[in-house]
């Protein structure tokens, strides 16, 4: 009796509508607060700032009141340096304004790549490890019988390279190839000249640069920069011929240059090259 009393009493009745109000008016007034924080509907339409480099893409962002992260770079021949490459969100899709766009650019310096290509290679292994790296290359032959479908020498701007070289990607580089053939030349007299003369004596009369020996007296780097060849093998001579390609061993030393002549034909010829 006493809660029938209570539940149809004022104060009751009171406390109940109060409370009535607080669930009907606290949800929508929530809701209200949250459309106005959120800004739910005020957005904005990506635009398509592909192709731009930054500066060009910063201004356009702006303009639709949206900013941008750059966060990550990609390297292309083709593409332009410092343009943009790829964004996200896509162009066309609707963000709330001042949403930051990601984007990828084209790097403005080409990475460099190990070139890997050493003498002695498959002309076509070298082939396939500048293609996978991205380099360039033009291939040029000349006869070396030694190295007959393979790799002589990797060449950048006149530089040889070893295989640890660094080349940009991009970038263009000669590879020699060696082959055989059957024509004869004459042996050039090389004794008396130091090795890098020899060497472009020896490639303009399109024969290989075998070894290279230098005397017990050449120590350092500034004395072998210093020798000059005492000894070939084979000899120079006008009336022997060797085919096209063939090996020419250097014997080197601070020998006086007057002296190389004769020592030249003291010595017997190397077993290699009779």
């Amino acid at each position: 009796m006493n809660l029938l009393k209570f539940i149809f009493s004022k104060r009751f009745l009171k406390n109940l509508l109060i409370a009535g109000v607080f669930l009907v008016v606290i949800p929508i007034v929530a809701y209200f607060w949250l459309q106005s924080y959120t800004a739910h509907g005020d957005h904005v339409v990506v635009p398509d700032v592909r192709g731009l480099v930054v500066s060009e893409a910063a201004d356009i962002l702006a303009e639709f009141e949206l900013g941008f992260l750059i966060i990550d770079s990609v390297y292309s021949s083709e593409g332009k340096p410092g343009a943009v490459f790829e964004q996200s969100p896509l162009p066309q899709a609707e963000v709330k304004e001042q949403r930051a766009i990601y984007l990828t650019v084209y790097r403005i310096t080409p990475p460099a790549e190990t070139l890997k290509v050493a003498e002695g290679m498959n002309e076509r292994v070298a082939e396939i490890i500048l293609e996978n790296k991205g380099l360039r290359y033009k291939k040029e032959y000349e006869e070396n019988h030694l190295l007959a479908g393979m790799v002589v020498r990797v060449i950048h701007k006149g530089q040889k390279l070893g295989p640890d070289a660094q080349i940009k990607k991009g970038k263009e580089v000669t590879l020699i190839i060696g082959r055989q053939s059957d024509e004869e030349v004459s042996v050039p007299s090389l004794v008396g000249l130091p090795l890098e003369q020899a060497e472009n004596i020896l490639r303009e009369a399109r024969l290989t640069l075998g070894s290279t020996l230098y005397d017990s007296n050449v120590l350092t780097s500034e004395d072998s920069l210093a020798a000059s060849i005492y000894r070939q093998s084979p000899r120079a001579s006008g009336n022997r011929s060797v085919q096209v390609g063939s090996l020419v061993d250097l014997f080197l030393g601070l020998k006086q240059p007057e002296m190389a002549d004769s020592l030249q034909k003291q010595m017997p010829e190397s077993p290699n090259n009779p």
